[in-house]
């Protein structure tokens, strides 16, 4: 048998396996999907899934306090929904750079009323330099190392005790693991366990944990290397917990090939939880870790003689830098990731283009926008000037809500047919928007793929404009309720048009 033959007896093969994942019938049921990659996509034709990038708004922190400095990073930001607050929390910390001294690390919080605009708490916990009058809410004690991180969730497990209302994991300084921490109001912290729940991984980085309420178990998400210790390729890996305390190794998460961290871009954080209007779905944004040496390209990167004075300090704090993608999940083990970066540097500026910017913050939240009346809106913040002075800072990003990507049609008119699937519920609402010649039409395929009378392309009102929620009808009509539990498909016909998201609404 020849080469040629084996490999296309292995494309067909491919081919297949992919065509039958595609026909597999998905129960939808009332859950949002999302068209930020193709897992509901059966064909597409003169269309595409779209990145849309965030659109950078004001400097939402600027560390410049004696106890933050050039390494402030690693940010979680959460809505407390009992409080009406969000909080924020970092680790603050300062290198020598030449331009300042270091110092050690401490964890800082910071609140607000609306997530835009945000304060410094005084609390009073832990002395520095002589006061107390600061923003550290967790420091090193007699009988415990300091954290090299700290991420705090709000457990919405209905089984957690008011005491651990907030949970959190940080890696300590010492790389003994790590370790677990409760609060109830996310200001007063203490530990779980007087030694680590977790040490089968290497840490430093953003080690993320929440409640999945699709899995009923506490998730975590951490840093391995493919060589085991710290050797290789940066990679994430996942371990599952039914009570936070004794964990259950599951191993790195899964890409298709050319699609999850390699030697050239390592994944340094994760950033993945549920996505809040969908917790079927995860999504994750990753720092890309990117390092090509000392090059030509490298002494055009922004401040080159102040890069100079970093590397020798570690070679890596100047030839190395970041990137963030995004990365999306229906199982949690199984990922793909966007086909372009979601948060690039840009053009140069004298704060970008370093070794940990575009770090973005765990997690994403919800605010009203500042432009007239305009929709609510997702704010994603990000990190900045890393390493480079004696301050780092935090931008704020907006995009529009389920606004991560989109299938796209341009101006020649395209098709999208989903896989099929089941659904429950009364009314089909769409996330999406055209220009102004463009337009979305859709109509529902029964199991052989035929439009299904009173549901055709023909007796769709036709949709142009910008929403969130477009209750789609034919004939006037937005009751698809004797569709509800049977095998359908949709078809869309569109043109200069994005697809976010759908749900079936009651």
């Amino acid at each position: 048998m020849s080469l040629r033959t084996v490999l296309l007896g292995l494309l067909f093969g491919l081919s297949a396996c992919l065509s039958a994942a595609a026909q597999e019938v998905y129960p939808l049921g009332d859950q949002r999907e999302v068209f930020w990659d193709d897992t509901m996509v059966a064909s597409m034709t003169d269309c595409e899934i779209r990145v849309h990038h965030p659109v950078p708004q004001e400097l939402a922190f600027v560390c410049d306090k004696p106890w933050e400095g050039n390494n402030c990073g690693y940010w979680t930001i959460l809505y407390d929904d009992q409080a009406k607050i969000y909080r924020a929390y970092a680790k603050a910390w300062s290198i020598n750079n030449g331009a300042q001294q270091g110092h050690r690390l401490v964890i800082t919080t910071y609140e607000s009323e609306d997530g835009i605009h945000w304060t410094r708490p005084n609390l009073g916990f832990f002395e520095w330099e002589g006061s107390k009058e600061n923003n550290i809410v967790l420091n090193q004690t007699a009988n415990h190392a300091e954290c090299h991180d700290f991420s705090p969730f709000i457990d919405t497990n209905p089984n957690a005790k008011p005491e651990a209302r907030y949970k959190a994991v940080g890696f300590t300084m010492d790389l003994s693991g790590l370790y677990a921490y409760q609060s109830p109001d996310g200001i007063h912290w203490t530990p779980i366990s007087d030694k680590p729940v977790y040490t089968d991984g290497a840490f430093d980085t953003q080690n993320i944990t929440f409640w999945s309420e699709k899995e009923q178990k506490y998730i975590l998400y951490y840093r391995i290397f493919s060589e085991g210790g710290f050797n290789g390729t940066r990679m994430i890996a996942r371990a599952v917990s039914d009570d936070y305390l004794h964990w259950t190794n599951e191993g790195p998460l899964v890409f298709p090939e050319g699609e999850g961290p390699v030697p050239e871009a390592q994944y340094y954080t994760n950033q993945i939880r549920p996505y809040y209007r969908a917790k079927n779905i995860y999504i994750g944004f990753p720092t890309r870790y990117v390092d090509n040496g000392l090059i030509r390209a490298t002494e055009f990167l922004p401040e080159w003689d102040h890069r100079q004075e970093r590397m020798t300090q570690a070679p890596r704090y100047g030839t190395a830098v970041t990137d963030a993608p995004y990365i999306t999940s229906r199982d949690g083990v199984h990922f793909r990731r966007s086909n372009e970066a979601f948060l690039p540097p840009g053009l140069k500026t004298k704060n970008n283009w370093v070794y940990g910017d575009n770090g973005i913050a765990w997690t994403m939240i919800e605010t009203d926008s500042l432009r007239d009346d305009c929709p609510r809106e997702l704010s994603l913040f990000a990190s900045e000037m890393s390493f480079t002075g004696t301050t780092s800072l935090l931008r704020r990003y907006t995009l529009r809500i389920d606004g991560f990507g989109s299938v796209h049609a341009k101006n020649k008119v395209g098709e999208m047919t989903t896989r099929p699937f089941t659904f429950t519920g009364k009314e089909l609402s769409l996330n999406l928007g055209t220009a102004a010649a463009g337009f979305v039409k859709m109509e529902f395929l029964d199991e052989a793929g035929n439009p299904i009378p009173g549901f055709t392309l023909d007796q769709c009102d036709m949709f142009f404009g910008d929403t969130l929620d477009w209750r789609c009808a034919w004939n006037g009509s937005t009751d698809v309720s004797s569709l509800a539990g049977k095998t359908v498909s949709l078809r869309f016909v569109m043109r200069e048009a994005d697809l976010y998201s759908m749900k079936f609404e009651e």
